[in-house]
């Protein structure tokens, strides 16, 4: 041995299953902040899949006429630009194709590559005024193919023959509303223009800047530059977010919110090492002693548990790192598993570079910063201490231990708790971060719930309707719809409007049948279910100024004739709006009953609407054999709203927020699991030659394993109580920051997540105790007492 420095190596080799959880602590922190940077990382991919995919990957949208147009194409930072213009994108100006509305785009050929929604699945791109693309709608109902010729009536009674050049893919708001689609290049779209839109003279001008531009700040200098007001500039939001290129004031609270977590896990990591590198070094202050005996400095002490922290390093990162890809791949995996159309360009097998250099650049400056305080501990050794054999983790006793309250076995492990203030507030503090990591970032799951609408058991793929909600749908076509292949589920609801006599007001009647009613279980705030379900009375839906209490008569008029029927119950709400345009603002009351009733109160049996959900496997044709038959049965036109895509657009967000959040607290759970257990049983081992001696003097190995009990009891009921008040406020800025500056809601006492990180504490207690209550009872006295 040259250098002192080299006893490192020594060590090492003497205390390996000691170092042994040390090095499981960095790679635990290292894992964790892998997994959280490598899940953000995942997180923000797929999501800006899923946000080119429905609002494309531009940037900006210029409101300006040619001439600046041309201008804005030769600014440098642009690096790709097209024009494009709409007409009747409400469907309500008159632009029909055999009777139906169509949405009619023009655009360039390069938009195309900015919209990968609007990408040809046969076909090309029109290259005159004669020529257009349809969706693939308008193909299936048409029953037209590239080469045919369509007919379009304008709103000035014209009519426009177009030669179709290809088809493209139906868009999530063409196929919600039933329409037609046709996409024009800009000479053919400037002629079909009306005069007064020519007369202005502008087109939206689509911007996609480049690379590491400021995007926000090329925005400005644009609309400078043309003089150009707010409502003349659009921006992709979604897209300018996930590029970190956004300065809406609540992204920017975002921002702040991820920052606060990051940091709450980089001190959690620093607890948690910390706690765990006192414990080592407690056990080993006979060693450092002897080292000062041997003439090291304070200095080289300090130097020689750096170093040892830094070689723990070379294994114990590397692993962690390891351990966070594989977990962030397997998370991949299951977006792809769960929604393989939406997430198909997410990268199972990729690495997150962000994530790997996170879990270094994290895992060093943690090491170092834990192993500050534990180095100045070794230092202050002192060697008469160490050589005497009197050296312990517990300072000298300067009171006793309190046996008013506890048994002598329970007051003594208190005792060695609370005996060494500083390690004391190590542990309790590592246990309370984990309750306040978990507080913190369970705001982030409120704030998916109000961001995402997840969709209902009760969400239908078909939505088909009558759009005076009159109840002219034949009742006994849901059984028909059923037996078709590729159909889930169908199911009809009728639609009443009521007047009540003596107080002026409107009350809305649903139908539902028993499939519905299930589905109306946990909405249901007081009253008895089963009393609709047998057409006893109705559920009230509760709304403001609802005054249809549960266990009150309500008197309806309809067609000249008054009834009388009883409230039974009231919903928190349904997941249906009605009324004029789907609007119920302007009605006073809303109820449920069930089918039996409805035909009772009304003396029609028919639906206004009828819902279909279908098969992971159904197929478009499928679909339109559906849509023939309700063109068939029903005596009147139905409207036919196709709700697949967004449906699909909803579960793919709602699926990587749920992968991405739920995940991470899983991991914050098993972190705060591991460290209980950890520590615990470092503790234990650290003392292991006081359990020796109290064997010696008589103690049993029960009284031993309370004495743990007690000790590892008060650092998690102290940890808890510190977690608790400072992670209740916390998460109280948190929800303020995230929901209520954004939809209002009042913040609440978190009881579902205090129960659960409450508990799983609890079990790791349990567990944390059986290991060395085995490890005492193995030794014997005089090996527990001669224990280097």
């Amino acid at each position: 041995m040259k250098h002192y420095l080299d006893l490192i190596q020594i060590s090492a080799k003497q205390h390996k299953k000691q170092n042994r959880m040390t090095r499981l602590c960095i790679v635990l922190a290292v894992f964790l902040v892998t997994v959280i940077f490598g899940m953000a990382d995942m997180e923000i991919r797929s999501q800006m899949i899923q946000a080119v995919k429905s609002d494309g990957s531009w940037h900006a949208g210029f409101l300006v006429d040619e001439e600046q147009g041309a201008l804005l194409k030769a600014r440098p930072e642009v690096e790709h630009i097209a024009r494009y213009g709409v007409l009747n994108y409400h469907l309500r100006d008159g632009y029909r194709i055999e009777g139906i509305e169509t949405a009619v785009c023009g655009f360039d050929k390069e938009l195309l590559e900015m919209f990968p929604a609007a990408e040809l699945t046969e076909g090309a791109f029109p290259e005159n005024t004669e020529e257009a693309v349809l969706n693939e709608s308008a193909k299936t109902r048409l029953g037209v193919q590239v080469g045919d010729t369509v007919s379009m009536a304008t709103p000035q009674g014209e009519m426009k023959q177009y030669h179709i050049t290809g088809i493209t893919k139906d868009t999530a708001l063409e196929a919600e509303h039933d329409a037609f689609g046709m996409y024009l290049n800009t000479d053919g779209f400037s002629a079909l223009r009306p005069e007064e839109t020519k007369s202005a003279q502008e087109v939206l001008y689509y911007v996609e800047f480049r690379k590491f531009c400021n995007i926000q700040k090329a925005i400005r200098e644009i609309s400078a530059q043309f003089g150009l007001e707010e409502g003349q500039v659009r921006q992709n939001v979604k897209v300018l977010m996930l590029m970190f290129q956004s300065q809406d004031t609540y992204i920017l609270q975002l921002y702040f919110v991820a920052v606060v977590l990051a940091a709450l896990v980089v001190v959690a990591g620093i607890f948690m090492i910390t706690a765990s590198m006192n414990s080592n070094i407690a056990r080993r202050t006979e060693f450092f002693g002897m080292m000062r005996c041997l003439g090291a400095t304070g200095k080289q002490v300090i130097r020689f548990v750096r170093r040892e922290a830094l070689g723990w390093c070379r294994t114990a990162i590397p692993a962690g790192i390891i351990a966070g890809i594989c977990m962030v791949w397997v998370l991949c995996g299951m977006l792809r598993c769960l929604s393989p159309g939406l997430f198909e360009g997410l990268p199972v097998f990729g690495v997150s570079y962000i994530a790997v250099a996170a879990g270094m650049i994290v895992g060093f400056v943690t090491v170092l910063l834990a192993a500050r305080s534990p180095a100045k501990r070794a230092a202050k050794v002192s060697p008469l201490t160490a050589v005497s054999g009197n050296a312990g983790t517990v300072q000298a006793v300067k009171r006793t231990a309190n046996t008013r309250i506890f048994k002598v076995d329970m007051a003594l492990g208190v005792h060695h708790a609370s005996g060494n203030k500083k390690n004391f507030l190590l542990v309790t503090g590592s246990f309370a971060f984990s309750i306040i990591l978990f507080l913190a970032f369970s705001t982030a799951i409120d704030f998916m719930h109000h961001a995402l609408t997840p969709l209902r058991a009760s969400a239908p793929d078909l939505y088909i309707y009558k759009e005076d909600y009159t109840n002219q749908i034949p009742s006994e076509l849901d059984e028909v719809i059923r037996k078709y292949p590729g159909v889930k589920r169908a199911f009809g609801r009728g639609y009443a409007e009521f007047t009540v006599p003596g107080e002026g007001s409107t009350l809305i009647v649903i139908s539902y049948d028993d499939q519905q009613f299930q589905w109306a279980k946990d909405s249901l705030i007081e009253g008895n279910l089963q009393d609709a379900i047998d057409g006893k009375g109705m559920l009230s839906v509760h709304r403001e100024g609802n005054t249809f209490a549960a266990g009150s008569n309500v008197t309806v008029s309809a067609g000249g004739r008054e009834q009388e029927a009883s409230i039974v119950g009231t919903l928190g709400d349904v997941p249906y709006s009605y009324g004029v345009d789907g609007n119920t603002d302007s009605m006073t009351g809303m109820a449920v009953c069930s089918e039996e009733l409805f035909r009772k109160l009304t003396g029609e049996d028919g639906y206004a609407v009828l819902d279909v959900q279908l098969n992971r496997d159904a197929t478009d044709s499928q679909v339109q054999e559906i849509r023939k038959v309700m063109e068939q049965e029903c005596s009147s036109s139905v409207a036919f709203s196709d709700k697949r895509i967004g449906n699909k657009e909803t579960k793919g967000a709602s699926y990587s927020m749920s992968v991405f959040l739920y995940g991470f607290l899983a991991v914050i759970a098993l972190i705060g699991f591991f460290n209980i257990i950890n520590n615990i049983a470092m503790s234990v081992s650290a003392r292991m030659r006081e359990y020796g001696a109290m064997r010696a003097i008589g103690m049993t190995v029960r009284q031993l394993n309370r004495m743990v009990l007690g000790e590892t009891m008060t650092y998690t009921v102290f940890g808890v109580l510190l977690g608790c008040v400072i992670g209740l406020p916390l998460n109280k800025v948190l929800f303020q920051n995230l929901v209520t500056s954004r939809w209002g809601d009042e913040w609440s006492v978190p009881g579902w997540e205090l129960l659960v990180i409450v508990f799983i504490m609890l079990g790791s207690v349990c567990l944390a105790v059986m290991g060395p209550a085995k490890q005492i009872k193995k030794m014997t006295v005089v090996d527990t007492i001669s224990r280097e």
